[in-house]
């Protein structure tokens, strides 16, 4: 059975996929390089290799993976719907300066690296939060069982 099955939009990965993804994963440090049919060595840019990478590691952590292409310009909605949250809670981040927007005619629109870079924050938020909540479990085990 092929490891892999694509078409044009879709790639369905294997068990056996998943399991070499996991004892692939690569160091930061690592690099990629791909191999010509002459055999020339041609080194992989930065910006495919980390996308390299971040997908081995999705594969390997979750099984599945997303690939898609992000307009530079984002709307109000799609914005709201990348960051997990509501457009109304969005548009009162971009009055407020929590994340910049801009206005198109009458419709306000984010750049997508500021948007991915609130999605990088609220992520790491929540890592925090919910290593505190592990430190607090931890420092009171006991407490709360009955």
């Amino acid at each position: 059975m092929n490891a892999t099955l694509a078409s044009a939009s879709h790639i369905t990965i294997s068990d056996t996929v998943m399991q070499d993804a996991q004892t692939t994963l690569a160091a930061e440090a690592s690099t990629i390089t791909i191999q010509s049919s002459n055999g020339d060595q041609l080194a992989v840019p930065e910006s495919l290799r980390r996308l390299i990478l971040d997908t081995l590691t999705s594969v390997a952590q979750n099984g599945e993976v997303s690939i898609s292409r992000v307009p530079e310009e984002i709307t109000s909605t799609v914005a709201a719907d990348m960051l997990g949250v509501s457009r109304t809670t969005l548009m009162k981040w971009a009055r407020s300066g929590k994340i910049d927007s801009f206005k198109v005619g009458s419709h306000t629109r984010f750049k997508r690296d500021e948007v991915l870079r609130m999605q990088r924050e609220r992520e790491a938020e929540k890592a925090a939060a919910f290593e505190k909540l592990r430190a607090f479990d931890d420092d009171h085990a006991g407490v709360f069982d009955n």
